[in-house]
């Protein structure tokens, strides 16, 4: 049998687990979350992964929002705890605060992945950008965007098929940092 006095710590452990759990949710399994938001939002070239659809879109959302209120609930009786604040009103106040920074806790970890994919669309598009210039090609803007965002979401639906698209997030957004590093310096010398 566990001592009383443990109890805090080992909430505390529970707390640090569960949020290690959440990132890794957010970051391998439920990023679409944040893609889909994306694309609703208006970005039109952001893609997401096949399978996202039907009964798995539903369990992630689920498991997404138990391990969210896990997080706050641990969190509470903790605070309840130190606080030595045990009144509805502070448990009120507590599970509001908690659940509002769970909440952006989640939005920041979501977006990671999200960030990835843009850096991969950009540089993609820097690329494209580039090839087209040299080859003295002029293209209307639209077209040109419309160009840019069909090849990023085929390179992802390629990349997607076979079970490689974090990777291939990760390496793009690495070539895009590493470029966009290597890049403007030189920009800066230049004007």
């Amino acid at each position: 049998m566990i001592p009383k006095e443990q109890y805090p710590y080992l909430g505390l452990g529970a707390l640090a687990v569960l949020l290690a759990l959440h990132w890794a949710w957010c970051f391998y399994v439920a990023y679409p979350i944040s893609f889909e938001r994306k694309l609703k939002k208006g970005k039109p070239w952001v893609y997401i992964p096949l399978r996202w659809r039907g009964g798995y879109k539903l369990q992630i959302v689920l498991v997404s929002r138990i391990l969210l209120l896990a997080v706050v609930a641990i969190g509470v009786a903790l605070l309840s705890h130190y606080t030595r604040k045990a009144a509805f009103p502070w448990l009120f106040a507590f599970g509001v605060s908690l659940g509002f920074l769970a909440l952006r806790i989640n939005a920041l970890w979501m977006d990671m992945r999200y960030q990835q994919q843009e850096d991969s669309y950009y540089f993609l598009h820097d690329e494209l950008r580039t090839r087209l210039e040299s080859e003295g090609k002029d293209m209307a803007e639209s077209a040109f965007k419309s160009l840019a965002a069909y090849q990023h979401q085929n390179l992802l639906r390629k990349a997607d098929e076979k079970g490689e698209l974090i990777r291939i997030l990760r390496e793009q957004a690495k070539m895009s940092r590493k470029y966009r590093r290597d890049v403007r310096p030189r920009e800066a010398v230049e004007t």
